[in-house]
C-alpha cells in the first residue's frame, strides 16, 4: 500500500507550479496569497519581487514570447489582482500563453464585497481563454493541468486560477509519491483541415501571377520559420510580414519585403493592393495592416491558413481557409510551380524590387540626432543574439523598421494591445528566459514613466537589462497625430520629464546622456561593457514624424511617404 501524506493547500500548488516546469515567478504578494508566499520559500521558482502586478504581467509575456514556454504570474486579491488585467489583456491581444494565478477572500466570504474582494474571474472572462476558481484541493491539479493545455493549445493565450485564501490553508491527503504521476500537458493537435482544403490552397496558389505571402504572428508561435523559408524559396514568392511577424525571415533574403501596414514600408503596402492571390499565414487582418478594409487588397483571392476557425472570413472575404497549424500545413502545399508561373513570379518579383529601389527608408542623419539616427546606430551594434522589447509610440514604429538583424521571437512588442509600460518588464523577463542574450529595451520617455519602477527589480535580480529612453519631451505618436490632423493643437502632451540619468542612478542603475551621435556611440558600448543593467539617455529631436503611414481611414494605396526622397541606398 503507498504511504499517505498530508500537505498544505499552498505547499501543494506552489509544487504544481513547479511541475509545470515554470522556472520563474513573477509576482507581488497580499493578504489573500500569504499562505502561498510562505510555501514560496521553501520552493526551488525564482521568486521575482516586482514592484508592480502590471511589470509581473509583462515579465510573464517577454518571457513566453522568448521561451515558447507559458510564463507565470501572481498577485493577491482586489487591486493586486486588478493591476494584473492590462498585461493579461496583452497577452490576450497578442496570443502569448500565460498562467495569471491571484488570491481570492475566504470561500464563505465571496459574494459579501468583503475587503480586498472583486470578482477578477468574471473581469478576466473577455480577456483569457478560460478563467477557474479552485473551489477544493482535490481539484487543484486538475485545474494547473487543463490551465496549461488550453494555454498552449491552438492559438496561444492566457489563463486565470483565482485561489481563495481558505483553499491555499486547507490540507489534502495525496499519495507519497504523487508528484512523480503528475503528468505536464503537451498541447492538443488542432485543425479540421484535409486533402480537400490542401488540393484548393494549392491550386489557388498555381493559379497566381502575382502571389504575395503574408507572415503574421502565427508564423513566430508555431515555430514554423524554417518551414515557411523552405516554401518562399521553393516557390520564388515574395514575403511580407506583419509587425509581430517581423524575424520569421531574414532580414536580407531578396525575397522578404519587411512588414505592412500604418507605418510598414511603402512598397509593401503597395504589393498588397497589386498582388492577385494574398497567402495569409498567422495574421488575423486587424485595421492596422488593412488600412481601409473596402479597398484592401483589391485584386486579391485570399488563402488563409491559421489555427482559430473563427479568423476565417472575420474581416476579409476568403477563397480558401485551413484551419490547422502552419508548422504542419505549410510542409503539407505541393510544389505549384509551372512553366507560366515560373515566368510571371519572376517578373513579379522584379516589378516589387524596383519598388523597394524607390521607396527605401530613410537613412539616420548623423548630423542631426534623431530616433532614427539613435536606433539604427544602436542595431549596428546589437549582438545576432540580442533581444530588443519596446514600448508603443513612434520609437516602436522606428525599432521595428530599423532594427533589422533580429532572430525569431527577438523582437518583443505590444500589438494589438498597444500598450505603453510594456517595454522594460517584458525586456526583463525576456531576460530572466534567456539569461545570456544581450537584451535592450527600445522606450519613449513617456512609456518609460509607465513602469520605471521595475529598475530596482531590474538591480535586486542582476538582470543585465540595457534601455535606450528616447527623449523628445512629448507623447510622440500623438504629438504627430495631432500635427497631422489636429492643426497641431498640442493638447496634453507636452511631458516635464525628470533627470532620467539621476532617477536611474538612484536606483542602481548606471546611466548616461547623449545628445549627439558621437556621444551615443561611446554609450553603447559603456552599455554593452557594463555587466549589470544600463540606461542611456537619449536626447533627441523633438519633433519628428514616422513615416511611411497610412492615415486612419485611408487604404494602403494612399500610403504617406516622405516629403523629400531619401537617397536609393541601403539601410
Amino acid at each position: 500500500m503507498i504511504p499517505k501524506i498530508k500537505l498544505r493547500g499552498a505547499e501543494y500548488i506552489v509544487k504544481l507550479i513547479e511541475l509545470l516546469d515554470a522556472r520563474d515567478l513573477f509576482a507581488y504578494p497580499g493578504g489573500a496569497i500569504l499562505p502561498i508566499y510562505d510555501a514560496l520559500a521553501f520552493s526551488k521558482l525564482n521568486n521575482v519581487l516586482v514592484r508592480h502586478e502590471q511589470g509581473a504581467a509583462f515579465m510573464a509575456n517577454g518571457y513566453a514570447r522568448v521561451t515558447g514556454r507559458p510564463g507565470f504570474c501572481l498577485a493577491t486579491s482586489g487591486p493586486g489582482a486588478t493591476n494584473l488585467v492590462t498585461g493579461i489583456a496583452d497577452a490576450y491581444a497578442d496570443s502569448v500563453p500565460m498562467i495569471a494565478i491571484t488570491g481570492q477572500v475566504g470561500l464563505h466570504l465571496i459574494g459579501s464585497d468583503a475587503f480586498q474582494e472583486t470578482d477578477i474571474t468574471g473581469i478576466c472572462i473577455p480577456i483569457t481563454k478560460k478563467t477557474f476558481l479552485i473551489r477544493n484541493l482535490e481539484e487543484a491539479a486538475a485545474i494547473f493541468q487543463e490551465a496549461y493545455r488550453i494555454a498552449i493549445t491552438g492559438r496561444p493565450g492566457p489563463v486565470l486560477i483565482d485561489i481563495p485564501r481558505s483553499v491555499q490553508g486547507e490540507f489534502v491527503d495525496l499519495d507519497e509519491d504523487w508528484d512523480k504521476h503528475f503528468v505536464k500537458p503537451h498541447a492538443t493537435p488542432v485543425g479540421t483541415f484535409g486533402d480537400k482544403e490542401i488540393a484548393a490552397a494549392a491550386a489557388l496558389i498555381g493559379s497566381a501571377e502575382r502571389p504575395l505571402i503574408m507572415a503574421g504572428h502565427g508564423i513566430l508561435l508555431s515555430r514554423a520559420w524554417d518551414e515557411l523559408r523552405h516554401f518562399v524559396h521553393r516557390e520564388n514568392i515574395p514575403v511580407i510580414s506583419t509587425i509581430l511577424g517581423v524575424g520569421a525571415m531574414e532580414h536580407d533574403d531578396p525575397l522578404y519585403f519587411q512588414w505592412l501596414g500604418m507605418h510598414g514600408m511603402k512598397y509593401a503596402n503597395q504589393a498588397v493592393q497589386e498582388a492577385d492571390v494574398i497567402i495569409a499565414w498567422g495574421i488575423r487582418f486587424d485595421d492596422r495592416i488593412t488600412g481601409r478594409l473596402a479597398d484592401f487588397a483589391p485584386n486579391a483571392k485570399i488563402l488563409h491558413v491559421d489555427i482559430d476557425q473563427s479568423e476565417n472570413a472575420k474581416n476579409v472575404k476568403t477563397e480558401v481557409f485551413v484551419h490547422g497549424d502552419l508548422k504542419k500545413v505549410i510542409d503539407m502545399i505541393p510544389d505549384t510551380r509551372n512553366d507560366t508561373n515560373r515566368a510571371k513570379r519572376s517578373e513579379w518579383l522584379k516589378h516589387l524590387e524596383e519598388l523597394r529601389e524607390e521607396y527605401p527608408l530613410m537613412p539616420a542623419d548623423l548630423e542631426s540626432f534623431t530616433q532614427i539616427t539613435a536606433i539604427q546606430l544602436l542595431e549596428e551594434n546589437l549582438n545576432d543574439s540580442a533581444i530588443v522589447s519596446t514600448d508603443v509610440g513612434q520609437h516602436q514604429m522606428w525599432a521595428a523598421q530599423y532594427c533589422l538583424r533580429l532572430k525569431p521571437n527577438h523582437f518583443l512588442t505590444s500589438g494589438g494591445l498597444g500598450s505603453m509600460g510594456f517595454g522594460l518588464p517584458a525586456a526583463m523577463g525576456a531576460q530572466a528566459g534567456m539569461p545570456f542574450n544581450e537584451t535592450w529595451c527600445i522606450t519613449g520617455d513617456g512609456s518609460f514613466q509607465m513602469n520605471l519602477q521595475e529598475l530596482i527589480t531590474c538591480v535586486q535580480e542582476k538582470w543585465p537589462v540595457k534601455v535606450l529612453l528616447l527623449d523628445n519631451n512629448y507623447l510622440g505618436m500623438v504629438r504627430q497625430w495631432q500635427e497631422q490632423f489636429y492643426a497641431k493643437n498640442y493638447s496634453g502632451v507636452a511631458l516635464l520629464n525628470p533627470d532620467f540619468v539621476k532617477l536611474s542612478e538612484a536606483f542602481g542603475v548606471n546611466a548616461v546622456s547623449a545628445s549627439n551621435a558621437t556621444e551615443f556611440k561611446a554609450a553603447v558600448k559603456q552599455a554593452q561593457e557594463t555587466k549589470g543593467p544600463f540606461l542611456i539617455h537619449a536626447k533627441v529631436l523633438k519633433e519628428e514624424n514616422v513615416l511611411p503611414m497610412v492615415a486612419p481611414g485611408a487604404s494602403l494605396s494612399e500610403t504617406i511617404y516622405y516629403p523629400v526622397k531619401p537617397k536609393k541606398e541601403k539601410v
